[in-house]
């Protein structure tokens, strides 16, 4: 059985795990069929706790690379299998990944940026019964909503990022299981596991280039949808934005809503991927919920979010019983970062090479022939059949992405590409790669 060395993870962290097992992969190591040691055995070897190593497996999985083999335990998949020169397009024959929506890391704020906001904020001790929050980033907020003409009727609501505001407001909401929620379809792979985790069933949103199909929202109010949760730009996985003309019509279809929250989850935000066009605040109950993942980075687990006066109190009622508040430390940390010039240039440079990445993507694939709907995100779409086999051959190629169905509702098929890494050789040499999948199997467009 295939044996891990601790040298070969001097991080201890699953994405050096992960790394070790793909290299092993690709240096013809581990094999298809080749059974990995249990998640038990391999934390016990390497003096780790056995949640990394499961993180790592899983993370494995998701990619295709291993699959769960029942009583064999893990086990390198088919899809792993070789052939001569794999990758030689790409960089030293590395399999690049484009596939896991990260943001660039170097483009969020650097080691010393950071530093130096610790060196600036107060660290003194909070206690229970005090302020809940920082009113310096509540004000921030409530600016950044303003400035985009988002009203803030009853102040911040500060939770732990986006995925735990739409938990929330969906358990403050009231709403039973069995109960139907609108979202995007393509959509957030992680948005829909909450939701069916939730108990609730989930009714799909089509979109087009202007953003959610009028026709396709009525359908999901009238088939008795309770909650509606989109994305009014840089729509992941599509990279579709709401245009302002569609925006007035969905708000003509909202407005006066009585029983339907609408959550908007604006997750590119200050980076201005797009024009801000919300649609959702006519309705009676509604949230605009900002995470600052994209921006500073994926372990900085806030988000702010403003909505109509009755929810937000449902949620700060909700929060005073459970968990309180979200660490105020973390609050005046992200406060100074934002507020700092140098970071604050980062964040606009930043967004204008995620939109640059993309648009230099989608215009190569256009060309080709590809059907792409977005106009600017960290994520592109690529509707195409037979995704499985398509990530497959890619893998051969020294690509993964990963495959569509997750993404869906309905039965659609396609690939997610993340753009926000792809250099301009490295986005010619995917393009070419995916031509040449298409061209090398019976895989065909969709229209």
């Amino acid at each position: 059985m295939f044996k891990l060395r601790r040298e070969e993870i001097l991080e201890g962290k699953a994405d050096s795990i992960r790394r070790a097992i793909e290299h092993a992969i690709l240096e013809e190591r581990l094999k298809p069929g080749d059974s990995l040691p249990t998640v038990r055995s391999l934390a016990e070897d390497l003096g780790i706790n056995k949640n990394t190593v499961a993180v790592a497996y899983r993370q494995l999985q998701q990619s295709g690379l291993v699959t769960a083999g029942g009583r064999r335990g893990s086990v390198v998949s088919g899809q792993a299998s070789h052939r001569q020169n794999r990758g030689a397009s790409v960089a030293g024959g590395q399999t690049l990944s484009v596939r896991d929506g990260n943001p660039d890391i170097d483009l969020l704020p650097s080691e010393a940026e950071i530093r130096e906001a610790l060196a600036r904020m107060s660290v003194e001790h909070r206690l229970y019964g005090e302020q809940r929050n920082y009113s310096p980033f509540l004000k921030w907020a409530e600016q950044c909503f303003s400035a985009d003409n988002i009203a803030v009727p009853r102040g911040i609501f500060v939770s732990a990022g986006a995925l735990d505001l739409v938990e929330r407001a969906l358990n403050a909401a009231g709403l039973a299981p069995d109960e139907k929620i609108a979202v995007e379809d393509p959509g957030y792979m992680s948005l829909h596991a909450l939701v069916r985790s939730m108990g609730f069933k989930l009714l799909p949103l089509q979109l087009d280039q202007h953003g959610i199909v009028p026709a396709s929202l009525r359908s999901a109010l009238k088939g008795g949808a309770k909650a509606v949760i989109t994305s009014s730009r840089a729509q992941n996985p599509t990279g579709v934005a709401t245009s302002k003309s569609r925006a007035a019509e969905l708000k003509r279809i909202v407005n006066g809503a009585d029983d339907v929250l609408y959550i908007d989850d604006d997750h590119s935000n200050i980076l201005n991927l797009s024009p801000c066009n919300p649609w959702h605040m006519g309705a009676r109950r509604w949230l605009t919920v900002r995470s600052l993942s994209k921006s500073l980075g994926p372990d900085y687990r806030v988000a702010v979010s403003t909505g109509d006066s009755d929810t937000i109190e449902r949620l700060e009622n909700r929060q005073s019983v459970g968990m309180g508040w979200v660490s105020t430390f973390l609050q005046r940390m992200v406060f100074e970062l934002l507020t700092s010039a140098p970071v604050q240039k980062k964040v606009a440079a930043a967004g204008l090479a995620y939109r640059e990445r993309y648009e230099l993507l989608r215009a190569a694939l256009k060309k080709k022939g590809f059907n792409v709907i977005g106009s600017a995100g960290l994520n592109l779409w690529v509707p195409i059949s037979n995704d499985r086999e398509v990530a497959e051959q890619l893998f051969d190629a020294g690509w993964l992405v990963r495959p569509g169905r997750d993404f869906c509702v309905t039965e659609q098929s396609g690939i997610r590409v993340t753009t926000s890494r792809l250099l301009s050789q490295q986005t010619v040499a995917f393009v070419d790669a995916l031509v040449a999948v298409r061209s090398a199997t019976t895989t065909t467009l969709v229209a």
